[in-house]
């Protein structure tokens, strides 16, 4: 999933309204994105986000973050700010491949 995309999305999760982007079809991202979260790239950004998952979500966030960490041979607390977006995401199947 492009970083871009993943930003919109993650920011539609956390309250941003669609003022903020233009997305057009095909995944092609344009418009005042720059406006939004890095959220792939900053941890401070993710850690933001990761406050509207709350009961039985952050369980699911925290299971999901636990299967890449894995995958990638570190600890869940060294896990980037991008493996953070692809959980965040994957916990609200909003993912795409």
């Amino acid at each position: 999933m492009k970083p871009e995309l993943q930003r919109i999305r993650i920011a539609e999760a956390c309250g941003f309204d669609e003022s903020h982007w233009l997305e057009l079809g095909g995944g092609i991202v344009l418009g005042t994105s720059g406006s939004l979260p890095d959220y792939p790239n900053d941890l401070n950004a993710m850690h933001e986000a990761e406050k509207v998952l709350k009961g039985g979500l952050r369980n699911t966030y925290d299971a999901w973050l636990g299967i890449i960490a894995k995958q990638e041979h570190c600890f869940i607390w060294e896990t980037t700010a991008a493996q953070r977006s692809e959980a965040f995401l994957r916990t609200l199947n909003l993912w795409e491949e």
